[in-house]
């Protein structure tokens, strides 16, 4: 299913989102800002865009999230390793793709590139926390592609 691979795209870019920290806030701490339930849209850039769900849950330093999409769903866990300064993300979805990416922060700016991935490519993610209530992430095909693929916007 075509929509399918483009959910895929989606939740891998949306779990790996990592909340911009407040100025004061560190390592899981940051991860607040996800808690609740976020309306998105987006897709592959000049297709039709959709519409889904991601749902985020702090518990023990772990934030979990859940997306959803006409019968798709991706299940992640992210945290932070503070002795490599960097936060750890890996998913799994009910169609058998998986990743494993690494994220970092600057200033409003998140940065995430996969480490591993069930079909072998290698892509990276920037996200940009917009407001207390958006933030707006950019796909990438590969680590050093400066052309973006996909697009997503999301509010709480």
């Amino acid at each position: 299913m075509k929509n399918t691979a483009v959910l895929v795209l989606i939740a891998a870019s949306l779990t790996l989102t990592v909340a911009l920290p407040v100025r004061s806030a560190t390592g899981m701490e940051a991860m607040q800002y996800y808690v609740g339930t976020w309306s998105c849209t987006g897709g592959i850039i000049g297709k039709r865009p959709f519409h889904f769900t991601v749902r985020y849950a702090m518990n023990g330093g772990v934030l979990r999230s859940w997306l959803s999409s006409n019968g798709y769903i991706q299940s992640s866990s992210l945290t932070y390793d503070s002795k490599n300064h960097r936060y750890i993300n890996a998913a799994v979805a009910n169609d058998g793709t998986w990743f494993v990416a690494y994220a970092t922060i600057s200033g409003t700016t998140e940065s995430s590139i996969d480490h591993v991935t069930s079909e072998g490519k290698l892509g990276r993610l920037i996200i940009v926390r917009t407001s207390n209530t958006r933030f707006a992430s950019t796909g990438y095909p590969s680590v050093s592609d400066g052309k973006a693929f996909l697009k997503a916007n999301c509010r709480k």
